[in-house]
């Protein structure tokens, strides 16, 4: 001890500067720590904040592919049964209940003979009952090639003249 007390004798004021030395650094040492477990608590709750939104919209995410999954099935369902009954479907599937396949014959029965006019005669569009023959379909469509072919070639003539 007696070395403490030649240390105090020899100059009280540098102990005390010293002192003061001392309290300031552990003063600053605990405001920074303090400080710094601040910065840390905010990035922390910034982060935790961050991902409570994304899991939020992950779950709203879900949620909508659900919903969506869930309509897109029950449509399908509702389709599906309307289908199965024979129903009207967007007004294109006609709802004939009064036809059931109880009602039809395992076995089709043999038509009565063969028609009168062979394959190859066509009705013509007015729905009259002349009959042209594929020889004769041949010829004019061949003649209507050749009257394209004719009217192509006007037409270049043309285009080369108004040059």
């Amino acid at each position: 001890m007696s070395w403490i007390r030649v240390l105090l004798e020899l100059n009280k004021s540098l102990f005390l500067n010293g002192l003061l030395l001392l309290m300031a650094f552990l003063l600053g040492l605990q405001m920074g720590q303090s400080r710094l477990q601040r910065r840390w608590d905010a990035e922390k709750q910034t982060l935790q904040i961050a991902q409570a939104k994304q899991e939020q919209h992950a779950a709203d995410v879900a949620q909508v592919q659900n919903q969506i999954s869930k309509e897109i099935s029950d449509d399908y369902r509702k389709k599906s049964s309307m289908l199965s009954s024979r129903a009207v479907v967007s007004g294109r599937v006609l709802n004939r209940t009064e036809i059931s396949s109880s009602d039809l014959s395992a076995v089709s029965s043999n038509a009565a003979g063969v028609a009168s006019t062979g394959s190859h005669f066509v009705l013509t569009p007015e729905g009259v009952s002349a009959i042209v023959s594929c020889e004769q379909l041949s010829s004019d469509s061949a003649q209507t090639t050749l009257m394209l072919l004719e009217i192509q070639r006007w037409y270049r003539r043309q285009v080369v003249l108004d040059r």
